[in-house]
């Protein structure tokens, strides 16, 4: 088996804006290479200004085009089906430019469509929000009265109600600067929303600290936990894995760690220079690029290594070509039961990692 990546990421709301509510479900959290599903070209760039550095490692850029569907844009995995949905992200364009047609976010619902989308206006600084039928018909629900883009790097959460009496919001830095309430269907019979994709309205439209819930976004952040050591067990061949391997930015399939062998561990220390602040965390997220050969392990766990113990996910599956596994989901610690604590990724001896199965 061979691993080209490991990235987790800890998912965290912070408590000055609330403690997370009982019922919340984290649904997807990404930001780099492999979290994400891209359509035709998109890129992981470390411009300047266009992401928080103390949280992300840089962020995801496509340049959309002006069509339906849009010439490049990344989707998340698909997800459980929920009516209420939050989408929530670090949204930078460098620039004011609205062009007519081009789709920042897109609600997809649990027939396949595209059913409400964040679009441009042709305007300045303008973007509404639209209804769009199967058949590709577009009915403009709301225009956002706050400047966006603004050139700057914003917050954006969107919330979903979808049904016929429904309501769709879109927050800008935590403020609402459009919001429709009413029918908010397409008419496909679609009751649930399954994945979340995202565009712009303009070239060069970069994204990170991805989120998509059942709850509100807007106290949400997505860090970073990149692998930064060598952990408590190193059994996989090649150099530098945890160091050079797992933790870089845009993957290289012609770099990896492997074994031929079954229950083989490789562990990892991570990266928890978390920014200042009370947090409360939601949930670790773990994602990885891994192909197996035609003998040998077939399946992979990922690793969490906490109080002292290891603690295996289900096996995956991998194919003979390198595949992404995203979105493997903690939402608490499993030595203990209780949600996790920003010191239990602090704690000496925390590892995250992979065991080859057969």
């Amino acid at each position: 088996m061979r691993s080209r990546w490991l990235l987790s990421v800890l998912f965290i709301l912070s408590l000055t804006l609330g403690a997370p509510k009982a019922s919340a479900t984290l649904l997807f959290a990404g930001g780099e290479d492999i979290d994400f599903i891209c359509t035709n070209t998109c890129s992981f760039v470390t411009t300047g200004g266009s992401y928080r550095t103390a949280w992300a490692r840089g962020s995801y850029s496509v340049n959309p085009g002006q069509s339906d569907p849009p010439v490049s844009y990344f989707s998340t995995p698909t997800f459980a089906g929920n009516a209420t949905i939050w989408m929530h992200g670090q949204y930078f364009n460098n620039g004011t430019t609205s062009n007519s047609g081009s789709q920042l976010i897109r609600v997809m619902d649990n027939v396949g469509n595209p059913t409400l989308i964040v679009r441009g206006t042709g305007t300045t600084s303008t973007v509404k929000i639209s209804s769009r039928t199967a058949a590709g018909v577009f009915t403009d629900l709301v225009t956002c009265s706050a400047t966006m883009p603004d050139a700057n790097l914003d917050q954006l959460d969107l919330y979903v109600n979808y049904s016929t009496t429904g309501e769709v919001t879109l927050y800008k830095n935590s403020v609402s600067i459009c919001d429709y309430s009413g029918n908010v269907t397409n008419g496909d019979g679609a009751t649930t929303i399954t994945r979340a994709q995202f565009g712009g309205v303009s070239a060069a439209s970069d994204w990170s600290e991805v989120i998509v819930a059942t709850t509100d976004t807007r106290a949400m952040a997505r860090y970073t936990a990149s692998t930064a050591g060598n952990g408590n067990t190193t059994g996989f061949s090649g150099t530098n894995i945890c160091t050079a391997i797992w933790n870089v930015t845009s993957f290289n399939d012609n770099n990896y760690g492997y074994s031929g062998s079954n229950s083989v561990l490789q562990e990892c220390t991570v990266n928890s220079s978390i920014p200042p602040g009370v947090y409360s965390v939601v949930g670790l997220v773990m994602s990885a690029r891994v192909l197996v050969g035609s003998t040998g392990p077939q399946h992979f766990d990922f690793l969490t290594r906490t109080a002292n113990t290891d603690y295996p996910s289900s096996d995956f599956a991998p194919t003979n070509s390198f595949s992404n596994f995203t979105n493997y989901i903690q939402n608490v610690n499993p030595a203990t039961s209780n949600p996790w604590a920003v010191s239990d990724f602090q704690a000496t001896g925390f590892n995250v990692g992979e065991e080859t199965k057969p």
